[in-house]
């Protein structure tokens, strides 16, 4: 790895949260997953752009809701922030898998480039994705069509 790769993740480790113990690490990522799941469920039972249905197409809606929040700066409106919407489809994205594949789970591992950080994440076949928020989704290049969410999907996990 570069000089410029081991540095980024460094920081990256840094911004993780400590744990005492892998078990310690499970307890708090399961519980921020539910967290995060049962809010973006209670959010968007009172819209119609968004059914949390757990399908990979729903992940496409998910995304064009973000950014008609993201372009109406609108997050306030649905009673978050922006930062936490984007922790709720990274959550969303990950259950989409594990949903859509039974040989698919959720994870929790020790970040190797720092003792004592976890990071959360879903696993299929030798694929792991680690993630816990989409951060500045709004960023992401090469997204014309707004769909990056359901392209990672589908190049990560829907292989046959």
């Amino acid at each position: 790895m570069s000089k410029r790769g081991v540095k980024a993740a460094e920081q990256h480790g840094d911004a993780l949260p400590s744990f005492a113990s892998h078990e310690d690490a499970v307890n708090y990522y399961f519980a921020f997953r539910d967290k995060h799941l049962s809010f973006l469920k209670s959010i968007s039972m009172a819209r119609s752009q968004f059914e949390m249905n757990h399908t990979p197409e729903s992940l496409k809606r998910l995304e064009a809701w973000y950014f008609e929040l993201y372009e109406t700066d609108s997050f306030e409106g649905v009673r978050t922030d922006r930062a936490t919407f984007e922790r709720c489809m990274a959550m969303y994205f990950c259950e989409v898998v594990v949903r859509n594949f039974p040989d698919a789970e959720w994870v929790v591992k020790a970040f190797v480039f720092s003792p004592g950080k976890f990071e959360l994440g879903v696993t299929r076949g030798l694929c792991a994705y680690m993630v816990c928020r989409f951060t500045d989704h709004y960023r992401e290049p090469n997204n014309k069509r707004r769909q990056s969410i359901y392209r990672k999907y589908k190049h990560y996990f829907d292989w046959k």
